[in-house]
């Protein structure tokens, strides 16, 4: 399972599924971080790593549109799964 704290600014991910973390029962996580997760993986596009944190988690900053209004959101990634660290296209 790939390491957060491996993940370095300007890196590019791709949530592709809700983190396995969550499906422990003494874990609680807010509808409306599920929800966020989802709008997440539904996107066609990856996020970029903005800045990490003081502990050395990365940091994404994300713009979701809901009807006419844009809400930005920071999200700290702190599971090993529910993401893939996206690979940069070769230049030709």
């Amino acid at each position: 399972m790939p390491d957060p704290k491996q993940l370095k600014v300007n890196d590019r991910v791709r949530f592709v599924s809700l983190p396995e973390e969550w499906d422990n029962p003494k874990f609680t996580v807010h509808a409306s971080c599920v929800r966020f997760m989802k709008q997440l993986i539904q996107r066609k596009y990856s996020s970029q790593i903005h800045e990490l944190d003081e502990n050395g988690f990365p940091l994404i900053e994300a713009r979701i549109r809901t009807g006419k209004v844009i809400v930005y959101h920071g999200w700290c990634i702190f599971e090993e799964t529910g993401w893939v660290k996206v690979q940069p296209r070769k230049k030709k």
